[in-house]
């Protein structure tokens, strides 16, 4: 499994780098899509836990929305929202 680099809950989103092409990619993920497809709830840690238990499936989802040549950044993250999954 792929690892997972400075997974941080901010509340309404949840980042994380994930590993890609010899790189790292910093990847944005919205509150509302953990709640509809990773079963995240309300609370301290929710969306971390819900991740933990997902990430697999949420790497390989974000792969897919890679685009080739794009220059991610913590600034410019890849950012997935509920119509990504």
């Amino acid at each position: 499994m792929e690892s997972s680099l400075n997974v941080e809950d901010h509340g309404d989103w949840l980042s994380f780098g994930m590993s890609h092409a010899g790189g790292v990619v910093p990847v944005k993920i919205s509150r509302a899509a953990m709640e509809e497809h990773f079963d995240a709830t309300q609370g301290p840690d929710s969306l971390k836990k819900a991740y933990a238990l997902d990430a697999e499936m949420i790497h390989a989802r974000a792969a897919d929305h890679i685009v080739a040549g794009a220059n991610y950044t913590p600034d410019h993250p890849l950012v997935l929202g509920t119509e990504h999954f």
